[in-house]
Formats: C-alpha cells, structure tokens, sequence
C-alpha cells in the first residue's frame, strides 16, 4: 500500500497564522472569542480573524481573504490536484446582496484560481468535511489516481450560519466547555488550513495511516447518542491500535460529547490523554479537520498535548483523560475525529513521519 505523507502546511486562524504560532497559542490554552464587526452576532462572541475586517474589497468573501493568507504560507510550486472542504463556502456573497450564487462553487472557482489547480474538487460533508476531503485525497494517491494532492478546508463567521445553529439551540451562553459536566453549547469560529499530502515526500511533517468513516443517519442534525457507529469508525481507523493522544470532535453541546465520550470509552476503558481545539478556536467547520490534522503533526512533534480550555469540572467518563495543563504523551499515533449533520461519523490516525 503506498503512504501518504503530509508535505506542507498552512494554517490560518483567529489566533494567527501558520502551525507554530497556532500550537504555542494552544500550548499556553489561548482563546479568541470576540464580537464580529460585519454582523451582528446578538451579543453571541465568535472566534473572528480582525485583521481581516478592514482587508476585504467590495464583492469580495472573506473566505477569499483566508484563502490568500495560505497562498502565502505555501510553496510556490503546488499540485495540480485540489481538493476543497467547506460547509458553505462564500456565503457572505450571498449575505450582502442577496442576489442568487452557489456560494461554495463560487469559493471552489477562488481556491482554484489562487493555488493554480487544474482539477479541483468540492467536498461537502457537513462538519466533517475537512478529514473527508483529506482521506478523498489519500484514497486517490494509494490508488495512484494521482502523486499529490492540496487539500484546503476554508469556513467564515457569518450571520447565516450563526442564526442557524442559534435556532437549533446549539450555541454557548458564553464560551464552550468541551468534555466538562456543564457543557452548555458550542461557540463558532472562522479559519482556513492546507496541506499538501504526496506518496513522494522530501521532508515530511507527517504520515496519513488509516481512517474510517461511518453514517448513523439517527437525525438530520443530532447525533446518535449512544456513539455506536463514531465507534466503529474510530475501531476502522485504529485496527487495533491504541493511540497516543486524541484530538476529538469536542464541540461542547450536550449531546456531540455525550455521542463522542460513549464511542470511545466502548472501544478504550482507559481513555489516551484528549483534546478539543474548539474550546480555543471555534466551530471551524469545514476547515476543522484540516486544522486537527496540522495539529496532530505539531503534537507527535513535540510529544505534547495541549491542555483543555474551557475545562471546568470534567464529565466523569473523561475525567482521567483531559486536562487543564499540557499533558505529555506517548509513543503512538493521533486519533481526530470529525462528526457532521447528517449522522456522518468520522476518524482520522495521523503518525509521526519516521
């Protein structure tokens, strides 16, 4: 079977640009919930990127200006093959002047033109659509459809999205609490990743191992509670294998931790040290799981999870497992797990490039 590594990486979020700087503000559990300018949110706080606030012409997205921010963190040589996640693209299109657009093609023409892809492919896989496109991607270099890939997950803060989680009764009060007993709600956030996955590395930061990927179809938007089938995509993914560490879906809601907790704790009694980056950066969506890939290559770097923010007292069946303080790990691989609308269930091992 031919491996996939992860080549290149570009990242860009409420809390800065590029990898280093993403995980030193992770280390130090940093967060970035603020009101956003361009919308009113409510009074509800959003992880916003305000340095882009004053940087988007008119009839311009600030899905766009995320975009352009990675184009500067990549090499300027990259794959012809692109492969884009977002959950609804250039919504902000729409927003402003209401006239009709297919605001994630209009996102998918952008990140073609930018990274100068021949072919270029739309991954809509609700919140999991980031580790999908990723595994998209791999599944097309083993099959050697292709040497290389970019993959770039990309989501803004927008009124539309934001009034559509806040109907379902799904947003925080205040900021999210992942894995805690009062876990009350999640909070969204805007941010953009890439990487550049290829079966011909020269320095790569990381491998692609395995995945799994299952759909419970238990409701249009709620999760299957008891997390049977989140199980069995994380017992795909690990075949046997106990990881080092996880990077869960952790959004904060009642129910996506209660779903998630249940899955692993059927497969793994004694939970590997765990941790949701949403708790720092927001609901990213469809930009999360390229988020929790880099992420996974900086923790098997450093040997070094980062603590939980937002941690309050913790759900008993994750007591053992999240901390408030950076938590060392073991020799191993990174489980991430992605969860989407729709009963979409999904599970990424990243390993350290050896």
């Amino acid at each position: 079977m031919t491996d996939v590594w992860i080549e290149h990486t570009a990242l860009k979020t409420a809390l800065g640009e590029g990898a280093e700087t993403t995980f030193a503000a992770l280390l130090a559990k940093q967060t970035s919930f603020t009101a956003p300018l361009h919308f009113d949110s409510k009074g509800r706080v959003l992880a916003i990127c305000h340095d882009l606030d004053h940087r988007i012409a008119p009839g311009q997205s600030r899905a766009e200006a995320l975009l352009a921010s990675l184009r500067q963190q990549l090499p300027d040589r990259l794959p012809e093959r692109l492969y884009l996640a977002t959950t609804v693209g250039a919504i902000d299109l729409l927003e402003k002047d209401g006239n009709p657009i297919e605001t994630s093609r209009a996102l998918l023409d952008c990140a073609k033109r930018l990274f100068g892809a021949r072919q270029a492919w739309l991954v809509a896989a609700a919140c999991a659509s980031g580790q999908v496109a990723i595994t998209t991607a791999a599944a097309a270099i083993r099959a050697g459809q292709c040497a290389d890939a970019l993959v770039v997950g990309c989501d803004i803060a927008s009124e539309f999205v934001t009034a559509g989680f806040a109907s379902l009764g799904a947003l925080a009060a205040t900021t999210p609490r992942p894995y805690s007993q009062d876990r009350d709600g999640m909070t969204l956030g805007e941010a953009a990743a890439a990487v550049v996955l290829t079966a011909r590395p020269k320095q790569p930061c990381g491998r692609i191992t395995a995945w799994g990927e299952t759909c419970d179809a238990a409701h249009i938007t709620a999760p299957d509670r008891a997390g049977t089938w989140l199980g069995r995509a994380c017992q795909t993914a690990l075949a046997g294998r106990t990881p080092a560490a996880i990077i869960g879906h952790g959004t904060g809601t009642v129910y996506n931790d209660d779903a998630e907790l249940a899955a692993l704790t059927s497969l793994m009694p004694t939970l590997p040290p765990l941790f949701s980056l949403k708790a720092n950066l927001g609901h990213t969506m469809g930009a999360t799981g390229v988020i929790q890939a880099i992420i996974a290559t900086a923790i098997l770097q450093r040997r070094q999870l980062p603590p939980q923010a937002g941690l309050t007292i913790p759900d008993p069946r994750a007591a053992q497992a999240v901390s408030a303080l950076p938590a060392a790990i073991r020799d191993g691989g990174i489980l991430s797990i992605n969860a989407g609308f729709g009963g979409i269930n999904h599970a990424l091992l990243v390993e350290k490039a050896s």
